[in-house]
């Protein structure tokens, strides 16, 4: 299973989605508008959704839940825009979190692109697409879960396509480890 990981994007799309080989999109929020959203709707296709909106998104609350609950690939994710950061949740995403027993959190907001394990859990801010981040980089993810729920993750600048950050985590015990 590969997701697509993006967020932030602003109501920009600095990416082709339809050259970027997926089986599900994955959107943290901050999506720009409900006509904008409808064109990532029509460039997905039938593939899955995992959206949710963001702080801009507010006009979208209505249809768009604040987080999302899933099992994708046969791991448990959670989606959400606000988590803060992996070492400072926020208290009614740690409740979430525990109660869905997330195995990839995949959130937004900080335009700050990150993979990272914390006690086992995936944590993947894809960055910011729509405008340059705090990195200077426009950015996406891709994560590809195999058959076993091992996890490859990579976070692209979506300009020139390059890798930045390239990550494997095996899955013992349905915890994570970077390997």
């Amino acid at each position: 299973m590969k997701l697509l990981v993006i967020s932030d994007t602003h109501g920009e799309m600095p990416i082709d989605m339809k050259q970027i080989e997926f089986d599900a999109l994955v959107h943290a929020g901050d999506i720009g508008n409900a006509a904008f959203f409808g064109a990532i709707e029509a460039a997905a296709g039938t593939k899955n959704i995992y959206a949710v909106y963001g702080n801009t998104d507010l006009m979208m609350s209505g249809w768009l839940p604040e987080t999302v609950s899933a099992e994708v690939g046969g791991t448990r994710l959670f989606v959400v825009h606000n988590l803060t950061a992996p070492h400072r949740i926020l208290p009614a995403n740690a409740g979430a979190i525990k109660d869905n027993r997330s195995e990839i959190i995949v959130f937004g907001h900080t335009h700050i692109p990150d993979i990272e394990e914390r006690g086992g859990t995936l944590f993947i801010n894809p960055g910011s697409l729509g405008k340059s981040g705090l990195t200077g980089h426009r950015s996406f993810a891709v994560a590809e879960i195999d058959d076993a729920g091992n996890v490859s993750a990579k976070i692209f600048d979506a300009d020139s396509k390059e890798v930045f950050v390239a990550k494997n985590y095996n899955k013992i015990n349905g915890l994570f480890k970077e390997i």
